[in-house]
């Protein structure tokens, strides 16, 4: 309970970030922006500021949260639907809810990182744009995707190590 309280309360300041980046970032946009990037930084995607802001908006809040929602339905789902190690034991009837449960705290752990990517993105968009013409720095997304890839490395073991074993009787 204690930890999905902190994570629920770091997701919420991280949303609030997202917005008030968002809300400011927005202004610092030409009309029209490079919003997609080839391999070398070059832009080879654009849209208006105004679309691409929608976009960010819902997807700043719908990625994360569909990972809480796709966790929170195991609740609901027939086991064999459920990847997990040692599945038959961790989904048996009398652990189940215990286990729906943990996935969804370990979910929004996820969801903080998956707002913090966003907040990425967003940065990354924002700095590139800044530039005549626009060029995404190879610098930049690695300062925007490490973390991420990091940090959802480590939740992914934390949730293995988690399920490795069963508990002997």
């Amino acid at each position: 309970m204690r930890s999905s309280r902190a994570a629920a309360f770091v997701l919420v300041l991280l949303y609030a970030g997202f917005l008030g980046y968002w809300a400011w970032s927005g202004m610092q946009l030409p009309e029209r922006i490079a919003t997609h990037f080839n391999g070398s930084g070059e832009p080879n995607g654009w849209m208006s500021r105004s679309a691409n802001q929608t976009l960010m908006l819902i997807f700043g809040f719908v990625f994360p949260v569909l990972m809480i929602g796709l966790l929170y339905a195991t609740r609901f789902l027939p086991p064999f639907l459920i990847n997990i190690p040692h599945r038959q034991y961790w989904l048996a009837a009398e652990r189940k809810t215990e286990t729906s449960d943990y996935l969804v705290r370990h979910s929004l752990w996820l969801a903080c990182l998956m707002v913090g990517l966003v907040i990425g993105i967003q940065y990354s968009m924002v700095e590139a744009n800044r530039q005549t013409p626009p060029h995404l720095s190879l610098t930049v997304f690695l300062q925007v995707m490490a973390p991420f890839v990091v940090g959802t490395a480590i939740w992914a073991l934390v949730l293995l190590r988690h399920f490795r074993k069963p508990p002997l009787p």
